[in-house]
């Protein structure tokens, strides 16, 4: 893993107390829920931040959907 995780899950019921370090695959590339949940996702681009950001972001607050 190159330490980029192009998605990140938006569903408010994906939200965890504590981000946890589990990683998936959306579309061959990697995406992060926070609660390490199953289907459904709402994933949203993250523009290719690393976990460990992703993770602190999930912290702090929640990324907001992005509506094309």
């Amino acid at each position: 893993m190159d330490d980029r995780v192009d998605f990140y899950c938006a569903r408010p019921d994906h939200r965890g107390a504590e981000p946890n370090d589990a990683l998936t695959m959306h579309g061959e590339r990697w995406a992060y829920c926070p609660a390490a949940k199953g289907e459904p996702h709402d994933w949203q681009p993250t523009g290719g931040m690393s976990l460990h950001d992703v993770k602190r972001i999930a912290l702090d607050q929640p990324i907001r959907r992005v509506d094309s």
